[in-house]
């Protein structure tokens, strides 16, 4: 199924920027970044989520690609929050902006100080552990457990079709398992716990989060014109036939190297 829907296009000229302060335009700058690259990993992580094969081969290069876009997404959600912190929560008193917030984005803020006060929190052992590397692995549990078809390494001509699954499947096992760890569950129960959790938190952080920059950047605007949206001057564009995200999926392996790519392949001796 797809759908029609309008979208509103506005235009932020240079005579509206220029009506915000410098701090405004940092943030309101600030917040429609950060908006837009949540938007696109929020979609890419939607669509990895979809199969487009059957086997262990697909299975392992399917984890591997959404595990590879999740951590991403929760880097990004983490330095979205720290750039928010500074540019619009640590004014003291309280930045006028915050008082333009609905009741339901006001809550949403409310849940989102809470969450990142707690620093050891599924996103942030995402980030630091798996994402960016900030913190070694203890891998020798993990490393114990790992079976067949976990341990194997799949290697291709073109290096963007390899997928070392082991790796991978290491790095999150011991990740997960520290997320989901439960002393009243056997530790095999903890990775499933670990995996539960992180998608929940990533679900409420991403929804909350874009809730609360939404809330700002639509005041922003509205200092920026000096009068609410709804009166400001917009163009109405339709949407025609919007897929579902269940309806796309990301391919598993693609075809490196042949006549219709542009530039040069990393590997000119071959494809596949």
């Amino acid at each position: 199924m797809s759908r029609d829907f309008d979208i509103l296009q506005f235009e932020l000229g240079q005579a509206e920027f220029k009506t915000l302060s410098g701090r405004q335009r940092h943030q309101i700058v600030g917040c429609m970044h950060a908006h837009n690259e949540l938007s696109v990993l929020n979609r890419i992580l939607m669509f990895s989520l979809n199969d487009v094969g059957e086997g262990e081969l697909h299975d392992a290069a399917h984890g591997v690609q959404m595990w590879c876009i999740m951590q991403v997404l929760a880097g990004k959600l983490i330095e979205t929050w720290t750039m928010f912190e500074g540019r619009v929560l640590k004014a003291y008193p309280e930045d006028p902006v915050l008082a333009a917030l609905s009741k339901s984005e006001r809550e949403n803020l409310d849940w989102l100080k809470d969450y990142f006060k707690v620093k050891q929190n599924p996103l942030r052992i995402i980030r630091d552990k798996t994402g960016f590397h900030y913190d070694k692995l203890n891998l020798d549990e993990a490393s114990a457990e790992l079976v067949s078809p976990e341990s194997r390494i799949y290697l291709a001509q073109h290096p963007a079709n390899a997928s070392y699954y082991a790796g991978s499947a290491l790095v999150f096992r011991s990740v997960f398992a520290m997320i989901g760890s439960d002393p009243a569950k056997d530790r095999r129960e903890w990775v499933k716990a670990g995996i539960d959790k992180t998608f929940v938190d990533i679900e409420q952080v991403n929804w909350r989060l874009h809730d609360v920059l939404y809330g700002i950047i639509g005041a922003l605007l509205a200092s920026a014109f000096g009068k609410p949206l709804d009166d400001i001057e917009r163009t109405r564009i339709s949407v025609k036939d919007a897929r579902k995200a269940s309806q796309i999926a990301l391919p598993m392996f693609i075809d490196i190297g042949g006549d219709d790519d542009v530039g040069p392949a990393p590997n000119a001796g071959g494809k596949a």
